[in-house]
């Protein structure tokens, strides 16, 4: 075939947009170097895990296992120290707890491992047909920058969520799924995973708000009706009617009904403002009130950055105006209207994700694993290795950003990179290193949409003269 002939078939009329062939980018060690690094990492923290297990540092796991022996043993869940959850999650993880606690503590550590690389392809899969201008990127399925860098960043809290033995990996990798169903227009299936996912720990709840802003309701019905069907039906055989409803109005009236009324972060109390906890709320909580940021769990030397000491009152009001503004910058960046392209649509997803741990009145370092898209879209755009790129066509995704676009995405970056790299230092912490960090992502990537945005609104041409 001839280069005339190539061109033709790549770029002719009515013919579908060739895969993105181009070389990888070479930022980062490449396939071998990655598998061995890899590797690496994993016996490291698997020799950490029998190191703990050995000492008896099991931190949460404890917690899974007592609620998935009191659902085999036919026990009530109410009372259980730290279980803060619907009946969902202790009896979908009962099976397990038929194991002896040596077992299930490695079995759910491979769990989660399954579940991180499941993430992963998720994100890949997101990245590829989000941003890949046709639904395809270079082999692996994440290439490259942002394949490295992603799994860099994120790998830490990873493993800060394995040797918790946390839930949070599986909740990321149902809210990918959720993104990816959306993404192909599957509406009444994206439903799915995300009422899994609300059942199991209600942190992406507030993705509805996005999905109604969106008028995807076919979405917003099935997620009703999946969270429903796993809070109220799923553990019925194990748990009766009944009593799992009573549970779960008993979890609602401890975990949900304090945040809704009252701001605070169900009945967690003082421990909810601890320095790790980097949501907007208790970031300002501890700028604008006079407490302890090292709780008297941590048995260290008292923490107190505030600036003020305002009322609780007045500090909800503010919690809200912050974040009034950060659905402002939402609405500035990307519209009212649905994205007219899959990389805005990416965009808005990673916004939404960046907001997920923003809002919630808990967001544990550990949740901060959820950036592992965000983090892979910032990279993406970002204008490096393109001369390994193909130009893309005029308005189609992938096209370069702007410079102030791309300085901002560098910066918030870098400053991740900074704040991941000084997490033992609790005194940043306890500033709201995490989160202030993630308002500079969230504020580099509304800037991001909105140039691409800008750069769709063609003007209308002139009518071409009529020949006489």
């Amino acid at each position: 075939m001839t280069g005339d002939q190539s061109r033709e078939r790549v770029g002719g009329r009515g013919a579908r947009a060739a895969p993105y062939s181009g070389q990888r980018w070479r930022f980062w060690p490449t396939g071998r170097g990655l598998l061995v690094a890899s590797g690496v990492v994993l016996l490291l923290v698997t020799g950490a895990m029998v190191a703990k297990h050995l000492h008896h540092d099991w931190k949460d796991a404890p917690v899974w296992y007592d609620a998935g022996r009191r659902v085999l043993s036919g026990d009530v869940l109410v009372g259980i120290e730290n279980y803060r959850y619907p009946p969902t999650f202790a009896v979908l993880i009962a099976p397990l707890c038929l194991l002896p606690f040596a077992a299930f503590w490695f079995v759910w550590y491979g769990i989660n491992l399954a579940l991180f690389v499941v993430s992963v392809w998720l994100t890949g899969r997101l990245v590829g047909q989000g941003l890949g201008g046709d639904g395809h990127m270079a082999e692996p399925p994440v290439a490259g920058a942002a394949s490295y860098a992603m799994l860099s960043m994120v790998t830490v809290y990873a493993i800060d969520n394995l040797f918790l033995g946390q839930t949070n990996i599986l909740v990321m990798a149902l809210v990918y799924w959720t993104l990816l169903l959306l993404l192909q227009r599957r509406e009444w299936w994206a439903g799915l995973p995300l009422g899994a996912a609300i059942a199991i720990k209600v942190f992406p709840a507030p993705m509805l708000a996005y999905l109604l802003l969106r008028w995807r309701l076919r979405a917003v019905a099935s997620t009703l009706a999946a969270t429903a069907f796993f809070l109220f039906v799923f553990p019925a055989p194990a748990r009766g009617l009944r009593r799992n409803y009573l549970e779960v109005k008993d979890w609602g009236l401890r975990v949900v009904e304090p945040y809704l009324s009252r701001g605070q972060a169900g009945d967690w109390g003082q421990h909810a403002l601890d320095f790790g906890n980097q949501s907007v709320q208790a970031v300002l909580h501890r700028y604008l009130t006079r407490v302890d940021a090292n709780v008297l769990a941590r048995r260290g030397k008292p923490i107190y950055i505030n600036i003020a000491n305002l009322s609780d009152r007045s500090v909800n009001l503010i919690v809200l105006a912050v974040s009034i503004a950060l659905a402002t910058v939402f609405l500035a960046a990307c519209g009212w209207r649905r994205p007219r392209g899959p990389d805005q649509e990416m965009i808005e997803y990673s916004l939404v994700v960046i907001g997920l741990l923003l809002v919630s009145a808990i967001a544990w370092t550990y949740f901060f694993v959820m950036l592992l898209l965000p983090i892979a879209v910032a990279v993406r755009l970002l204008p490096v290795g393109q001369a390994a790129r193909p130009e893309p066509a005029e308005g189609r995704p992938g096209s370069p950003l702007s410079p102030r676009s791309a300085g901002g995405l560098w910066i918030a970056f870098s400053l991740f990179v900074l704040a991941t790299a000084l997490l033992r230092i609790h005194h940043l912490r306890a500033l709201g290193s995490l989160g202030l960090v993630s308002i500079a992502l969230y504020v580099a990537l509304a800037l991001a949409c909105w140039g691409i945005r800008r750069g769709r609104k063609v003007p209308t041409a002139s009518p071409a003269p009529t020949a006489r």
